[in-house]
């Protein structure tokens, strides 16, 4: 299977105790397996598969936008973190270098929750914080709405339905593979974790912090220089 990398970025990974680096613009070949671990950690990175009879400008473009809707994201995800930060009364976290280096990249700033602008504060983005503020009244309302249907059952008011029949022979089909459901699945692992429980679980669990996929890996950086107050380690800790 071949794999291409058409970011700016080189990618590190790591596979059955064997690393290598992907450079920017490069493509290499991997037997299947490692291919599809790969591309399972870091196609949200921006890593695409090729496949002969692809248009290679396509490609260029489908791995650039994943790229780009991987580290917009990763800011929102920070802002919204200093929003709760806020609200708590919590000190705010610091970005990463490597943060606040893609912020620049992409001309984005990193602001509070629901705020992402650049710096000529282009319509586009004005139209999307607009967007966001909307969504965030509509889930306001929604929440709202079910606390009164819950407190309307809880008093006898509304007897919540009963399931249907068909409902008890349905089967669950298994998560499989997708990288949503492993990133998901992952967090738990990591996301009720103290000052005082996080050194240790990172050193008992080092190897598989390695292999998780890449935004597993920049939560738990942020989480650790923000809950332990220091710098991220380069190699397991002793």
């Amino acid at each position: 299977m071949i794999i291409g990398n058409f970011t700016p970025d080189a990618v590190e990974w790591m596979h059955i105790g064997i690393t290598g680096t992907i450079e920017p613009g490069e493509t290499v070949e991997m037997d299947d397996s490692r291919a599809k671990h790969v591309l399972n950690a870091f196609a949200r990175r921006g890593l695409v598969q090729l496949r002969y009879g692809d248009e290679l400008e396509g490609k260029k473009a489908e791995s650039m936008a994943q790229w780009t809707n991987f580290w917009e994201q990763q800011i929102v995800t920070f802002n919204q973190h200093n929003e709760d930060q806020k609200e708590k009364g919590n000190r705010y976290a610091r970005p990463t270098k490597e943060l606040e280096a893609h912020a620049k990249i992409l001309k984005l700033e990193l602001l509070q929750p629901f705020r992402i602008k650049t710096k000529d504060e282009s319509p586009e983005l004005a139209v999307l914080r607009e967007e966001n503020v909307a969504l965030k009244a509509t889930v306001d309302t929604q929440t709202s709405q079910i606390n009164q249907i819950l407190e309307m059952i809880k008093s006898g008011k509304v007897l919540p339905a009963a399931p249907e029949e068909s409902a008890k022979t349905e089967s669950i089909e298994p998560a499989g593979d997708d990288p949503l459901d492993v990133v998901a699945a992952n967090r738990k692992k990591y996301i009720s974790l103290s000052a005082n429980t996080m050194p240790g679980w990172l050193k008992n669990n080092w190897e598989e912090y390695q292999e998780m996929p890449e935004e597993n890996r920049f939560e738990i950086k942020t989480r650790y220089e923000d809950l332990c107050k220091t710098p991220f380690p380069e190699e397991k800790p002793a």
